[in-house]
């Protein structure tokens, strides 16, 4: 029998998060597995931190992936996760004895967008790659996307709170996307409201593939901007906040992937559209509005007047929501700030 697995996600980041249940099913199948992950640069510091991967194999324009290389790897399955002509290409000339890929659904999504009442859910994207093993015949082991990282990335994170002189307990919030139409502009205010209602410190937080920081104009010791860290010193980082605030976003599955209580942004784009947080402390944030979903990822900008989808979701309503989780998981005796 043939161990060698590779599996092919190049982008974007939460996608990319979203490959590790077939990573953890595979590895729960397969006790000597070999499994590799064909990626683009942008990702390779997070997939080498996915438990059970050999070799990350990473490309960028400027250094192109070598095929022949992979060839003679030798590989026995190839898991194509992304589905397009390019990863089609090249698992034609990987040459694998066993090829799987998913069902991509982007015409029933597509349709869904543009005729919402019709069907309300066409199913999770991690059910959907999932697919892609049960038609090699391997089982389903767990579908929550679960991240576990060493001791060492999590004190890395801590030390790097450290030298910010961060002392608080730790609100991250996640203001970008990679499509600027999923951004909800209520962070600054929301920002306030944590600083004056509870003892937390915000960390406002940005990856290198969303590098998006907006000006709060809020001056305070217990805010901190956190941008230009590479991704895996990012996770370690976000793995010591107490909750997180996303949009719907790359940084909002790490979060979830990390088992940090996650609050998600949806406008634009909607769960049911197959990227909902699927932790159990997790809360979405969506109106159900006659114009929402507009498309499938955010990327189209909005026809309306103004954004309708995010109107109605107010700053004032997202600090209800983090007080809720903060019931929920620490109690508010422990995390309010005590009263005056």
């Amino acid at each position: 029998m043939n161990n060698k697995y590779l599996i092919i996600r190049f982008s974007s980041l939460g996608d990319v998060v979203l490959t590790l249940p077939v990573i953890e099913s595979i590895r729960q199948y397969d006790t000597r597995a070999q499994i590799d992950f064909l990626t683009k640069a942008n990702y390779e510091p997070l997939v080498k931190l996915f438990p059970g991967i050999a070799n990350v194999y990473a490309f960028d324009k400027s250094h192109p992936i070598s095929l022949k290389k992979l060839r003679k790897v030798g590989y026995g399955t190839v898991i194509d996760l992304q589905k397009n002509p390019r990863s089609v290409i090249y698992t034609a000339r990987i040459n694998p004895s066993k090829i799987s890929s998913y069902p991509k659904r982007r015409l029933q999504r597509e349709f869904l967008i543009r005729n919402f009442k019709i069907k309300p859910d066409v199913g999770h994207t991690v059910d959907a790659y999932l697919k892609a093993l049960t038609r090699l015949k391997i089982p389903v082991y767990d579908r929550m996307p679960k991240l576990v990282i060493d001791k060492n990335l999590i004190e890395r994170g801590m030390s790097y709170l450290k030298d910010v002189k961060l002392v608080n307990r730790v609100i991250g919030l996640c203001p970008g996307s990679k499509h600027p139409e999923k951004r909800w502009s209520g962070y600054a205010e929301l920002a306030n409201l944590i600083l004056q209602n509870t003892n937390f410190t915000v960390l406002i937080i940005s990856d290198a593939t969303d590098d998006f920081l907006p000006n709060l104009g809020i001056l305070s010791p217990r805010i901190i901007a956190c941008r230009g860290i590479p991704l895996d010193i990012l996770t370690g980082v976000i793995s010591n906040c107490d909750i997180v605030v996303a949009n719907d976003s790359g940084l909002m599955h790490l979060a979830v992937a990390l088992g940090i209580p996650t609050i998600a942004i949806f406008g634009p784009t909607h769960p049911s559209l197959g990227f909902a947080p699927l932790g159990s402390r997790d809360r979405i944030v969506c109106d159900h509005v006659a114009c929402s979903p507009c498309s499938l990822h955010g990327e189209k900008k909005c026809r309306m007047p103004e954004k309708y989808c995010f109107k109605d979701i107010s700053p004032k309503r997202l600090f209800a929501e983090i007080m809720g989780l903060i019931d929920e998981t620490s109690g508010s005796k422990i995390l309010r700030k005590t009263p005056q």
